[in-house]
């Protein structure tokens, strides 16, 4: 797999309606949409498929990017059945559990696309609940008549889950505070008188 270069400073920060109406739009119309450096920054993966977020993450570069920056990829939706509507969204040994019923995305009034937000679920895991995924969809109203609706390609951003970072870390500070009970408490003066009655040579100090 080759990266195109990037210059240092530069930052992928397209809005919503960019990424439907330019981004998303444009892989599904045309058929050589984009130049070198934008097929760097929105690439091709299954993001329904064998390989866990982490793994995708590791493997297109996502160690290097900064905390709150995300990974952009184009990704084909899977259906649990062939002639059902329910999408199969499992992931590596995990799943994406929806946050939300979806966000409409507007552009000059109209309405040109959808936004859904997941969360990674894998229960048992180190990385349950380490990842974002917000998918986006065009709306069938800015295809052509003969678009195929089962091409299913969605635009979607990773990223990683930074308050379930700062959750974790809080929760492991909690169990790494001594209990109270565990606290060494002072020796009560009846008992320090008891100790000296049994041997005062020793105990001198206490009288100190």
């Amino acid at each position: 797999m080759v990266d195109f270069p990037i210059s240092v400073g530069y930052r992928f920060l397209p809005t919503d309606t960019e990424l439907v109406s330019y981004y998303l739009f444009n892989k599904l119309e045309t058929e050589l949409p984009f130049n070198d450096l934008e097929m760097a920054l929105v690439k091709e993966c299954d993001l329904y498929g064998s390989l866990d977020p982490f793994e995708v993450w590791n493997l297109y570069g996502g160690d290097h990017l900064e905390d709150g920056q995300a990974l952009y990829f184009f990704t084909r939706l899977k259906k649990v059945s062939v002639n059902g509507s329910r999408i199969c969204r499992r992931v590596g040994s995990g799943t994406w559990a929806g946050e939300d019923s979806g966000d409409r995305i507007m552009s000059a009034g109209n309405v040109v696309g959808f936004k859904k937000r997941f969360r990674y679920e894998n229960h048992g895991s180190p990385h349950d609940g380490d990842w974002i995924m917000h998918e986006f969809a065009i709306d069938s109203s800015l295809l052509r008549q003969h678009q195929n609706p089962d091409d299913n390609i969605v635009l979607c951003r990773m990223k990683k889950n930074l308050l379930s970072k700062k959750n974790n870390f809080k929760q492991y500070c909690i169990n790494s505070e001594p209990s109270k009970r565990s606290k060494i408490e002072p020796v009560p003066i009846a008992v320090q008188q008891d100790i000296q009655s049994l041997n005062p040579k020793r105990n001198l100090w206490i009288q100190d």
